[in-house]
């Protein structure tokens, strides 16, 4: 009977990490990657539809312990009626989150072009993910600069709001 009373007493009065429970239950962080097309809008000076696919990679631990990494490319499409322009971008980059509940941020690589000129250039972002949902907001450094209105018009600063509709799911 001592012999059992101190048994309990070790394994109850073990550091978290070297508890008998701690030790059988040892697993390796999940691993889910996600992939699926997404739907939005990007609002600044003007209004854009966007298309596109995203690839997600979560690692986690527990339920409010995850990293959220992604790479996603897609078109988005907008009509500068000032100038009666049609204005054609195509987006692609990555974004992170460090935890489950948290901001993300990413860059992306840029270009735009009304069919008879192009611009290029980087998108710093930051945003909020909520379950599908995410919100960013972020600057296009385009080149050329439209400096006295010598190239077309196009969204500089901007927020926008995507959907992504997860089509496969892999555990690891």
């Amino acid at each position: 009977m001592r012999n059992l009373i101190n048994i309990v007493l070790c394994v109850c009065f073990l550091p978290q990490g070297m508890s008998a429970q701690g030790i059988l239950e040892r697993k390796e962080p999940k691993v889910v990657m996600k992939s699926g097309p997404y739907v939005g809008i990007q609002s600044g000076r003007f209004y854009a539809a966007e298309i596109g696919w995203e690839h997600q990679r979560v690692k986690s631990t527990r339920l409010l312990q995850s990293n959220t990494m992604a790479f996603h490319a897609g078109i988005n499409a907008s009509f500068d009626f000032k100038h009666l322009n049609p204005i054609l971008g195509l987006d692609a980059g990555f974004w992170q989150r460090e935890s489950a509940i948290g901001f993300t941020y990413g860059l992306n690589a840029c270009v735009r072009t009304n069919f008879s000129s192009n611009r290029v250039g980087v998108c710093p972002t930051i945003g909020l993910k909520i379950l599908q949902l995410h919100v960013q907001t972020g600057y296009h450094l385009l080149f050329p600069f439209n400096v006295n209105y010598q190239t077309f018009d196009t969204n500089t600063f901007f927020i926008s709001a995507k959907y992504v509709l997860i089509k496969k799911k892999n555990r690891k």
